[in-house]
C-alpha cells in the first residue's frame, strides 16, 4: 500500500495535468461540436463520416492533435516538476481556507527548536573581533600555551644576563669535529695513511671522438662501382654519376616518411633527392636511377609507383645497375 501511496505522491503532477486536460478537451468537444468524446458509438460514426467545411477541419485538427499535444505537454510536467499553467488564487479564498483549514506544525520541527532554545549558548565571544582568517591561529595558541625557554644566543643561559658590563669579546670557541687538523699541510705521496684519489690528467680523459684511424661508412653504390671498376663522379648533391645514369642512394634502416620535399625519420630529417635526381639525369642526359638499400618506408609501394611513373627508374638490388 506505501507503494502505491509514494506512486501517486511521486505522479501527482502529471495526473492532475492529465485530469485538466481531459476536462478540457471534453469541454471544448462538448461545446463547439456536440461531440461526446467518452462516446464510443460518436467515434465509430465519426470513422466512416466524410468531415466537410471549415466546421469539419477544426473538428479533424482537434482530434488528430489531442494525443500528440498530451504526450509532449506530459513531458514538458515530468521534466520541469511544474505545471504549466498556475492560475493565482484570490487572497480572499487563502484567508477563509487558512481558517477552515489551520496548518498544524510538525512536532520534529518543534522538537529541534526546543532543543536548540534550552541549549545554552556555547558562542566563543572572544574571536567576534579577531579576523576570520586567524580563528585557528588562535585558538591554537589559546589551546596549546607553550613557554620560550630557549636563550636568546648559545653563551647565554636564562638566568644570565643577556647584556654583559664587560665588552671585552670571549674567545671564538671551535666547534667539535671527529677530524683532528693535521699539524702540517705537506703532504706525501709515500707517507702512509689513507690514499687521495688521483686527479685525472688531460690525456687521461676520452673526449668519445673516436679514433684517427675510424673511416666514416662508404656508401654502397660506390663500393659496387668501385669493385666492378666502373668510372662515375659525384656531384655537389651526392647524386652518382655513371656514363648511363644518375644514381640516388637511400639505404638507412630506420622507418622513414618521405613527403616530398623533406623526408624525415625518427630524430633526423634529410631533403628530398627526388629534384636533383631529375635535374642531374636531364643535365647528363642519362638515366635517373633511385637505388633502396632500405624499404622502411611508410607507403612504400605507393611512393614507388609514384616514382615510376614520373621516370624515375627503382632499383634495390646492386646487379641490376
Amino acid at each position: 500500500m506505501s507503494a502505491v501511496i509514494d506512486f501517486f505522491k511521486k505522479a501527482k503532477l502529471p495526473l492532475l495535468w492529465t485530469m485538466w486536460y481531459v476536462f478540457v478537451l471534453w469541454a471544448i468537444m462538448r461545446i463547439l461540436f456536440n461531440f461526446e468524446i467518452f462516446s464510443c458509438a460518436n467515434w465509430i460514426r465519426v470513422s466512416h463520416a466524410h468531415l466537410r467545411g471549415l466546421g469539419g477541419f477544426v473538428f479533424f485538427l482537434v482530434a488528430t492533435t489531442c494525443i500528440p499535444l498530451y504526450i509532449a505537454t506530459t513531458a514538458i510536467v515530468i521534466r520541469t516538476g511544474k505545471p504549466l499553467f498556475t492560475l493565482p488564487v484570490p487572497k480572499i479564498i487563502t484567508k477563509i481556507m487558512e481558517k477552515l483549514f489551520p496548518k498544524q506544525p510538525d512536532t520534529e520541527t518543534q522538537e529541534i527548536e526546543q532543543k536548540t532554545e534550552s541549549m545554552p549558548d556555547t558562542r566563543d565571544t572572544s574571536l567576534d573581533n579577531i579576523p576570520a582568517e586567524m580563528h585557528a591561529i588562535f585558538l591554537r595558541a589559546r589551546t596549546r600555551p607553550r613557554r620560550i625557554e630557549t636563550p636568546i644566543c648559545s653563551a647565554c643561559s636564562v638566568s644570565s644576563n643577556v647584556y654583559p658590563n664587560n665588552n671585552v669579546p670571549s674567545e671564538p670557541t671551535m666547534p667539535e669535529n671527529d677530524m683532528p687538523l693535521p699539524p702540517d699541510f705537506d703532504f706525501d705521496d709515500t707517507s702512509s695513511g689513507p690514499s687521495m684519489p688521483s686527479t685525472p690528467m688531460f690525456q687521461d680523459i676520452d673526449l668519445g671522438f673516436g679514433d684517427a684511424n675510424d673511416t666514416e661508412n662508404e656508401n654502397p653504390v660506390i663500393d659496387y662501382l668501385v669493385q666492378n671498376e666502373r668510372k662515375f663522379d659525384i656531384d655537389d648533391n651526392d647524386i652518382i654519376i655513371t656514363d648511363t645514369a644518375a644514381i640516388a642512394v637511400h639505404d638507412d634502416k630506420d622507418f622513414w616518411i618521405m613527403d616530398d620535399p623533406i623526408w624525415f625519420a625518427s630524430g633526423k630529417t634529410r631533403e628530398s633527392p627526388i629534384e636533383a635526381l631529375r635535374a642531374a639525369a636531364t643535365e647528363h642526359n642519362v638515366r635517373a636511377v633511385l637505388y633502396l638499400g632500405a624499404t622502411n618506408i611508410m607507403n612504400v609501394s605507393e611512393k614507388i609507383a609514384e616514382w615510376e611513373q614520373s621516370g624515375i627508374h627503382i632499383v634495390t638490388d646492386l646487379s641490376d645497375l
